[in-house]
């Protein structure tokens, strides 16, 4: 099996039809892990029937949501694939979408690497005419690029050496939010790169579920910039921004560590001066 797809589901049954429909479509040679997060609205009830018409399919049913992290390292355990695909239920592919970002994978010091990412927030573009969108607006000198941000885990593809190497997601983050940016930073900090493909896309719904999730927001933040400490910083866009993560280790060597922290206390003795003035 050259393609273990692993895909989440919480309810919303009727984008999960249309991703597994656009799945089969545009898809080759793979097998479906769904994880069912505690589904009620007859989402897990669909999974079965789905399982039983395709013989690629696996799922796990959990009793309760048990965030993104777990339901995707659920899926990694029991994964055969050479490559793993991490695949929302809220989104629809492209054509050779994983032909299109296996190609990078040439590079071995690729990590991750996502289709360009279309969503509803984009001027005159919706479900219905996404591929037209993108051929029409998405013109790109090169096939594909180092990004740390456009490579997005709404849908991304990685190795099985890849996570034999830097490990698994970190299941400290609970719910949604901030545990795939954790998990690119842990790949730079490895030696991978991160990026995306410029010749194919999805389209992409938007936090279909994880907007009706307690998705502990601030305490994944919270940890995330513990684990990370200069990341509040890295807010910059384009090139800049990828080689101030790709530097990551050097900011956390002397005096650079020492420097922030500095940092840090100056910015909690400010705020606690500004408390005291409103006071």
């Amino acid at each position: 099996m050259k393609l273990s797809i692993i895909t989440l589901t919480c309810n919303k049954i009727e984008y999960t039809k249309k991703y597994i429909q656009s799945l089969y479509t545009y898809t080759k040679d793979f097998e479906l892990i769904l994880v069912d997060n505690g589904s009620t609205d007859g989402t897990a009830e669909y999974l079965k029937q789905l399982q039983k018409k395709q013989n690629n399919i696996k799922v796990i049913f959990n009793s309760e949501n048990l965030g993104f992290a777990k339901g995707n390292n659920q899926g990694i355990e029991i994964a055969q694939g050479e490559y793993i695909g991490f695949l929302n239920n809220d989104i629809l592919l492209y054509p050779n979408w994983f032909e299109e970002c296996e190609k990078v994978f040439k590079n071995k010091k690729a990590a991750f690497v996502a289709p360009r990412h279309i969503n509803p927030h984009y001027h005159l573009t919706n479900e219905k005419d996404y591929i037209k969108f993108f051929h029409k607006n998405f013109n790109y000198t090169k096939s594909f690029e180092k990004s740390f941000d456009e490579c997005v885990f709404s849908c991304v593809i990685t190795t099985r050496n890849v996570i034999d190497n830097i490990g698994k997601f970190d299941e400290n983050y609970k719910q949604a939010f901030f545990e795939d940016n954790d998990f690119k930073y842990r790949a730079i900090n490895s030696g991978y790169d991160v990026y995306v493909a410029n010749t194919v896309c999805f389209f992409h719904f938007g936090s279909v579920t994880s907007k009706t999730l307690n998705q502990e927001f601030e305490n994944n933040r919270k940890l995330y910039y513990e684990k990370h400490l200069f990341a509040e910083y890295l807010s910059i866009s384009g090139a800049e921004k990828y080689q101030l993560q790709r530097m990551v280790k050097q900011f956390q060597i002397f005096p650079l560590k020492q420097l922030y922290e500095i940092h840090l206390l100056a910015v909690k003795i400010k705020n606690r001066l500004q408390k005291g003035l409103k006071k």
